[in-house]
This record gives C-alpha cells, structure tokens and sequence, in this order.
C-alpha cells in the first residue's frame, strides 16, 4: 500500500469478539473446528479476532466520506453543536478524519464550545480519545464533568488487549504522521517505544494488478461532480480480479469501505500528515491513560435518550436512570448515530440529520495470530496476498515480528471481505485466515 493511502488508517476501532486458542489442549479439541495442519505452516498458539459491525457501541470502525451533496463541508455540519447539545468524535474532523488524534482534537474542540455556567455541569458520552480529551479539557477548567460509558471498559475503539504479555491491538493501532501530532506528544510523556512504519516495504505484492489499477486511477481527476460521484465510476463493472485486489489494497485498506462507496473527494479530507506512522510495541491505552489522568469514567452506563433543552439536559440511562447537566457532549461512533441507537428528544434538525446520513460508517477487522515460530518474510513490514477466487480477502498483513520481536501475525479484512466475516464464529475467522497462509506458503 502507498504511503498516500496509509496516513489516516485509525485501524478498527474497538473490540467484538476475543477468542483464545492453545494447540493440543482442550479448548482446541472440538472435531472440524482445528484447521488441519499444511505444509510447513505450523498451527498458531493463539488468536484473536474483531467484529466491529456487530459491537453495539461501534457498529463500524471508522467513518469515511460517501458520495453526497454536501462533500467535505458534511464534517463540520456533523459537529456543529445543536443549542447544548454538543458532537465530537473522528467523524466530526474535517482536519483528520479516521485518526485517534482527529478524535482527540474534536474533543478539545467541543469543550472549548462550552461556556459553562455557575454550578453547570457537563455529560460526556464515550470515553474514547475525543471523549477523554473533552472531559480532561473541561476538568481542567474546573467544570464539573461526568463520563458515561456503556461498555464495561475505558477507550471506546482504542482498546488494547494482551496475546501473552504483549499488547494487542483491537482498535486504534498507528499515530498518522509523527510530527506536530498531539499523539506524539502523549507518546513522549509515557517514554513509550515507538516503531518506524514503512508501509512501502512490501513482500507478496502482485504488481501488474497495480498496474491495471493505475490506469484507472488517473480518471478519478476528471470526474466532473467528486462529492457526489463513488470512486468506483470509473472502473469497469464488474472489476476483474485484479482491479479487485489492487482496489481493495489501497482503497478498502484506508477507507474500510469499497469503491462504489467511497466519494472521489474523499482522497481531498484532511490536512496533510507530516512524518512516517508509529506502531506502538507498549500499547496504546498507555496513551489513553495518561491523557485520562484521574478522570472518573462511570461504565457499563447505556445512554438510551438525550433530551435538550434551552435550560439544560437529561439524560436517560438503560436502567430507566436519569442524569442531568447544563450540556452533553455525544462522542459515539457514526455507527451509533446512524443506527439511532441514541433518541434525541426534541429530534435533531434536519441539517444535521443529513450530515449524519451522508457520512460512511466502515469496517475493518483484525485477526491477530501468534505462531511457534517464523516462516515468512522477517524484513517486510507488510506481506500482501492476492487471493483469485476471493479478491480482497485477506490481503494484507502486518509482520508484527518486526515490531515486537514475536511471532506474530496480523490480517486485515476491509470493506465486503470484512461484511462477509463478520458474522462468522471465532473459528471460522481463524481457519478462513490460515487457509490463506497456506496458499500464500504452500
């Protein structure tokens, strides 16, 4: 994948399902669930797996921009405050859109909206990035600020979770671009590792598939209405298998979405990025907690209805409780706000509905997997695979080797791949990715 089309990848964002998986004991034992041993390729030690389209607190990764009217202005719409009602989150930035650090200015930007009263307080719903930052932003202020989160956990689609000792990326897994990054800065605080990304060193690229894509690409520049138009109108219908790859490898990879759904325009979001990516070998939530400082976070608290009023607001919780404060700040998912899991009482305005409708919910999904052993590419940072019978399933994988000096693997699914899968029990997942690596070393 080009550098142009990894800078904003946030990385599915979140965890769905988590499985465990220990060669030769139990939990392995079940008959037709093992993959059967091929070649040379030894069984993993262990696994684990996301489905963020069915997490009800996600139903997606990361939003990307979809054909519309609106085109690029439909960000600013979307967080645009609707009287104390307030929006932030990766989807409301027009500047870094799909990053941790667009989700954490979104949050210092709402809470800077926020001119609270005497003895006003403030709701935050999520503690994601952009929900942490506008509530630590408001504590600071000494603004009376409560944290609700409906899952049992803190970090929304950040979540790093543990293969071993060694962190596990679920969600969010690279900063975009180094430098002037407030990631950077949060990084530097903790004194955590960093590790210097080169999505250009590349092994398994099936080159001439890049080829016919490029001759395609140089058309998206003459399309007449980009806000409106999908990438894919200038493609050929149906895609060959390798226009299927190679689009899927620099278009569903950044975007988590497919090319009849993403909008030309959508390569012109965001300000430029500056520097490489970094990986994070000591985690992610590092990050999220130093940010969070003593920030209480109040979990499992399932907002249901969010009513506005010019004197206040009320919040009603799952459990029938309710909760009041001079403003909310709703930081969930654009999957969330699509889904109208959250009532908004009286209903949002039109406008705003319209942003919310016009802005992509994605998917990308993860499976981590940890051998005994090496036996592919130790040098490469990425390993991509062409698949001919199912372009774009599994074709593209972090060496994790590199990163942590473990046996590790991680493949991405992005866009129809990861629709097709993300239903599947944990053992499907697995052996639909291992019988990739088997083809792919047979």
């Amino acid at each position: 994948m080009g550098s142009e089309h990894s800078r904003r990848r946030i990385l599915t964002n979140g965890l769905a399902l988590a499985a465990l998986w220990t060669t030769g004991t139990a939990c392995s034992a079940s008959a037709g669930n093992v993959p059967p041993r091929g070649g040379a390729i030894p069984d993993p030690v262990r696994f684990l797996r996301t489905s963020w389209s069915t997490d009800p607190f996600a139903l997606c990764s990361y939003s990307y921009l979809a054909p519309n009217e609106l085109g690029t202005r439909v960000r600013p719409l979307l967080a645009e405050p609707v009287g104390r009602l307030h929006f932030a989150g990766e989807a409301t930035s027009a500047e870094a859109p799909a990053t941790t650090h667009g989700a954490l200015e979104s949050g210092q930007r709402a809470a800077r909206e926020i001119t609270a009263g005497a003895g006003d307080s403030v709701v935050v719903v999520g503690s994601g990035f952009s929900g942490i930052a506008c509530a630590r932003a408001l504590a600071d202020r000494g603004v009376a600020v409560t944290v609700l989160e409906g899952r049992d956990r803190v970090g929304g689609r950040t979540w790093t979770a543990r293969l071993g000792e060694t962190p596990a990326e679920m969600g969010a897994g690279w900063i975009h671009g180094y430098r002037r990054n407030p990631m950077t800065d949060l990084l530097d605080a903790t004194g955590g590792r960093r590790y210097n990304w080169d999505d250009d060193n590349v092994a398994g690229r099936d080159e001439a598939a890049f080829k016919e894509l490029a001759r395609y690409q140089e058309k998206l520049a003459t399309v007449e209405n980009p806000d409106a138009t999908p990438m894919s109108s200038v493609f050929p219908n149906p895609l060959t298998p390798d226009l299927s790859y190679a689009a899927n490898v620099v278009y569903s990879q950044e975007y988590a979405a497919d090319i009849d759904q993403i909008a030309v325009s959508a390569d012109e979001e965001g300000r430029p990025m500056r520097g490489n990516d970094l990986l994070l070998p000591d985690g992610y939530d590092k990050l999220l907690a130093h940010l969070r400082g003593n920030v209480a976070v109040r979990t499992g608290a399932v907002v249901t209805t969010v009513a506005h009023r010019p004197d206040g607001v009320t919040l009603t919780l799952a459990s029938g409780e309710t909760v009041q404060a001079g403003h909310v700040v709703v930081t969930v998912p654009i999957g969330v706000l699509k889904a109208k899991s959250i009532t908004f009482d009286p209903p949002l305005p039109p406008a705003k509905q319209q942003a919310i409708d016009a802005v992509g919910a994605g998917l990308m999904d993860k499976l981590w997997l940890e051998f005994p052993e090496v036996f592919w590419d130790r040098d490469a940072d990425v390993i991509e695979y062409f698949d001919h019978d199912h372009p774009g399933r599994w074709d593209w994988w972090v060496n994790g080797h590199k990163v942590f000096g473990k046996p590790f693997l991680i493949g991405f699914n992005a866009g129809r791949p990861a629709h097709e899968l993300a239903h599947a029990s944990d053992q499907e997942v697995l052996k639909s990715g291992m019988d990739a690596l088997r083809r792919m070393y047979a």
